[in-house]
């Protein structure tokens, strides 16, 4: 009998998988889960009323589908490393279905939390969590709670099942282009949203840009400078295409605002000094503010609701937390202050030294006043306040003209110096030694702060000394007798105070970069000085409630208090463009951008052992997300 050798067929699925084959695998396994994430994400639209008109169908149609792509790929990207070093079948996927778990229920469940909080998940919700709030954060019946548990089930066993169908499809479809394809529509379609994106930001095209919100871990595109250089958007004219959307996905304010004007209404003006830290309203730093102070309202415990320009000024103007920065900026929403200036058909004055387009002020504070003034003549901060300065000047004699006087004024004066620690080269110097240059590299936690103080207070004894003509304009042409002057800072300024190489601002919480001074000239109030603690959230609602006539209640419109009738709330909210901090009499909690907690004490030292307060976190909590409609 003839031998025949005994063989044995290898199925393809049974053997080792190459680098190749697992690679591929990822990627189509991530890009059926980016599926999957943007039909959960759809859950978003319930928070927002669903967008309007050609572009906005568009760009959000485009904005889930690259977003969420963009997404699904760094769960592809993060198998990378573990395909190359060990490339076992059973592994990778198990690798996968694990990080594709997270994904998918981390969307789910940050939709529940957009929609009840309307801003997305980070690590201080996950510490509150974990700290035992889950029952107060996600309002669930037993009901409710055990469909979750279903559905964890359910998908695990759907990414089992679909880890096997994908493995399938790669083993069926050996050198065939269909995922160049598909990535380079992909990638079409990530690059066509952004740039869509940054030409409705250039262009206030509000309906584009407010969807953002929605979208978690969202990071837009703006290229603002290489639209106007191109001529395709234009900050000084206003921009050619601009379209404010009517629709919002805000509540602000809570309530429509009754407001009744005064017969014999008070003029406004404020004055703001960037970077004007509290210990240097002195007699020697500031000899022309101090004098005027003698006889105004003095609070020696007052705060900006920030440590930045951007939401110093933020929330002065609005007295909300700056956390509302970017909706009110996407949506183009003015201050509700200005807005009933307008109204009551005050003459508007407005004077900045730095640009109002950067920071986007004239697209949020006063987005509403007609033939904005931007920028100011000069080619640094000193010529520019000098600037603002001779102007507002000309606008008060406008002002006293017997046409004018029928209709109060409101004027608002930004100086710049300190920030830029700028004056004249021959100015006199008030403190010495003082620095000739600033040179930032140099600065660490050994460095003599002495001469770059003086230099700093120098620059803020310049700016009283523009200041000052102002003041006594006032005085001498009697408007102080019906004139509502407000003094302030829009953030403080820190010189490694704590001795924790912290310079400058927008780096701290601390007292050193949030505390300013501030000073209220208020006709028929008395001198006094106030030690209670306020803040800039309570400025334009006591204002509104006293000068301009609003009956509301003054949180329908903004978190702040009566400046002299209630006392201050448990804490202070404190916020630059990505961070926030929570302000107690003994403690600071901070959470960063991502949602990482730290507690310190009052000299910015970790407190050992600390514990978030859930009760806390939750007011907070409440009070961002106060002004979303839900």
């Amino acid at each position: 009998m003839p031998s025949y050798e005994k063989t044995h067929i290898i199925h393809p699925a049974e053997k080792a998988p190459s680098r190749s084959e697992l690679l591929r695998w990822a990627g189509w396994f991530f890009l059926a889960n980016s599926f999957i994430a943007l039909l959960i994400a759809l859950r978003y639209l319930t928070a927002v009323q669903f967008p309007d008109g050609d572009y906005t169908v568009t760009f959000s149609i485009l904005a889930f589908i690259g977003h969420f792509a963009s997404m699904g790929f760094i769960g592809a990207i993060l198998l990378f490393l573990p395909i190359l070093l060990f490339p076992r079948r059973s592994f990778i996927f198990g690798l996968g279905i694990v990080i594709a778990l997270i994904f998918i229920l981390g969307i789910t469940l940050d939709t529940f939390i957009f929609s009840q909080y309307r801003f997305h998940f980070n690590g201080m919700v996950m510490n509150l969590l974990l700290g035992g709030a889950a029952e107060e954060i996600f309002t669930f019946s037993a009901f409710l709670w055990t469909l979750l548990g279903l559905f964890v089930l359910a998908l695990i066993g759907f990414q089992f099942w679909l880890s096997r169908r994908i493995w399938s499809f790669v083993l069926a479809t050996p050198h065939r282009p269909f995922g160049y394809i598909v990535g380079f529509l992909l990638f079409t379609i990530f690059f066509a949203q952004n740039v869509l994106y940054a030409w409705a930001d250039a262009n206030t095209y509000t309906p584009i840009t407010k969807q953002i919100r929605f979208l978690p871990a969202y990071k837009p595109l703006t290229a603002d400078r290489w639209f106007i250089a191109r001529g395709w958007a234009d900050p000084k004219n206003g921009a050619k295409l601009a379209h404010i959307d009517t629709s919002s996905s805000l509540d602000y304010p809570t309530q429509p605002l009754t407001c009744t004007a005064k017969n014999t209404p008070f003029n406004i003006v404020y004055i703001v000094v960037d970077s004007w830290r509290f210990d240097t309203l002195t007699a020697r730093a500031t000899p022309n503010i101090y004098r005027f102070a003698k006889d105004a309202l003095v609070f020696n415990n007052h705060y900006s609701g920030a440590n930045s320009t951007r939401t110093g000024i933020f929330t002065l103007f609005y007295g909300l937390p700056g956390t509302y920065w970017h909706a009110m900026l996407a949506e183009q929403r003015g201050a509700e202050f200005i807005n009933q200036l307008i109204v009551q058909d005050y003459q508007l004055g407005i004077f900045a030294s730095a640009k109002l387009y950067s920071p986007e002020f004239d697209r949020t504070v006063f987005a509403n006043v007609k033939n904005l003034r931007l920028q100011s003549k000069g080619n640094s901060p000193r010529q520019r306040d000098q600037n603002i300065r001779d102007e507002f000047l000309v606008f008060l004699d406008k002002q006293m003209e017997e046409k004018n006087r029928r209709s109060p004024f409101f004027g608002f004066l930004f100086f710049d110096s300190p920030h830029g620690y700028d004056f004249p080269s021959d100015y006199p110097l008030t403190f010495e030694p003082s620095l000739k240059t600033v040179n930032y590299i140099a600065l660490n936690n050994d460095y003599d702060r002495t001469p770059f103080f003086n230099r700093y207070k120098n620059s803020v004894h310049f700016v009283d000394s523009l200041i000052a003509p102002i003041l006594d304009k006032l005085k001498t042409d009697k408007l102080l007798d019906n004139t509502i002057v407000v003094i302030t800072g829009d953030h403080g300024q820190e010189f490694n105070d704590n001795k924790l190489n912290y310079w400058g601002h927008n780096s701290n919480f601390s007292p050193w970069q949030t505390q300013v001074p501030m000073v209220i000239h208020w006709p028929g109030k008395d001198a006094q000085h106030i030690n209670k603690q306020t803040s800039h959230f309570d400025i334009s609602p006591t204002l509104m409630k006293d000068v301009l006539g609003c009956s509301n209640d003054l949180h329908d419109y903004s978190s702040g208090n009566h400046l002299l009738t209630e006392e201050p709330g448990p804490y202070l909210l404190l916020s630059n463009y990505n961070q926030f901090a929570v302000m107690e009499k003994d403690r600071l909690t901070v959470v960063d951008e991502f949602g990482n907690v730290d507690i310190l004490d009052k000299h910015y030292r970790n407190i050992p052992d600390a514990k978030l307060s859930n009760t806390l976190m939750l007011s907070v909590m409440d009070e961002m997300s106060r002004f979303y409609k839900k």
